[in-house]
């Protein structure tokens, strides 16, 4: 005899997968019909069409026909994605559940490989041990952002260093980087160098000797060229004896200037236009040999990691 349900006007209602998949690979993601109760093998106490079990099989979607209960289709378990595989498990005569095995990932109802990057999130991937939802990534990664190297995923979040010139760090006169060395019978440029003011605090400190030479008299000059659009740098230049003494330093082109007791000369122009100083240094003794400390400063606009301005020096 074939079981119905009992009852006028029930109604069963079994369901059909979950909204998300399940939580691993093979756990089942259940959904679970309502049992009702049975009115004999001829559905004569229910209306027409009412769900009934004709087979003892939930996944058999039994209904009522002519006062008979009729063996139906098989409960649709399908999720449409490509990379689950999708069936019916009965859990009595009229209840179900959907079990779902994915291969790779089911995120928001899309299929991704295993080992896969989050197209919007390059620190989140798909692992198979959590099919469901992204996984922190870790290493090398890209955080869209031109002005930063070495990008690498921590907790989640892609970031990386600001990207410097190969000056850096030379923040302050005492971390000054030295570059090359001239004497008294140079011209002007006698050498150039290309550098960038980044990130937004930078300062670029750099130091050369300048050797005042018997039979000639000693005039260092710096420049400042191609300063970025959009932009104000200010170049200013000190003179320090590189024997230890004293020395006065008059401004033959730039405005007197002192930094941690060292003499010197500032050119402020506005905008990108271009920054000159001439020095003339006066130190004890007969030689006037000098470090010549040069600093350059954004006084306004943007910081810009990959525009240089260039720094010119000399002697004339």
């Amino acid at each position: 005899m074939v079981a119905c349900a009992s009852g006028g006007g029930g109604t069963r209602t079994d369901a059909g997968p979950s909204d998300g998949a399940p939580e691993d690979v093979g756990e089942m993601a259940d959904v679970v019909g309502m049992d009702v109760p049975g009115g004999g093998d001829d559905c004569a106490m229910l209306a027409e069409g009412s769900p009934c079990d004709a087979d003892g099989d939930g996944c058999s979607q039994d209904i009522c026909r002519g006062g008979r209960c009729q063996l139906g289709g098989i409960a649709a378990c399908d999720d449409g994605l490509s990379c689950t595989t999708d069936r019916c498990v009965s859990t009595g005569p009229m209840t179900f559940r959907c079990e779902t095995d994915i291969v790779g990932c089911a995120i928001e109802g899309v299929c991704f490989d295993d080992g896969a990057r989050n197209p919007d999130q390059d620190c989140e991937v798909c692992q198979n041990s959590q099919p469901t939802a992204w996984s922190q990534a870790t290493g090398a990664c890209d955080d869209g952002d031109a002005c930063t190297v070495d990008d690498t995923c921590a907790g989640g979040v892609c970031s990386g260093a600001p990207r410097v010139d190969s000056f850096e760090p030379n923040e302050s006169s005492s971390a000054a980087a030295r570059i090359m060395g001239i004497d008294d019978g140079a011209g002007f440029p006698e050498h150039t160098e290309r550098a960038t003011l980044y990130p937004d605090g930078d300062e670029d400190w750099f130091v050369f000797s300048d050797s005042d030479e018997f039979g000639a008299s000693i005039f260092p000059r710096v420049g400042l060229r191609a300063i970025p659009a959009g932009t104000n740098y200010d170049l200013c230049a000190y003179g320090r004896d590189v024997d230890g003494g004293s020395c006065d330093v008059a401004c033959e082109t730039g405005s007197a200037d002192t930094h941690m007791g060292m003499p010197g000369c500032c050119s402020r122009n506005g905008g990108t236009e271009d920054e000159d100083l001439r020095l003339n240094p006066d130190c004890s003794g007969a030689d006037d040999s000098v470090d010549v400390f040069v600093v350059v400063r954004r006084v306004s606009g943007p910081p810009i990691c990959d525009t240089e301005y260039q720094l010119l020096w000399g002697d004339s």
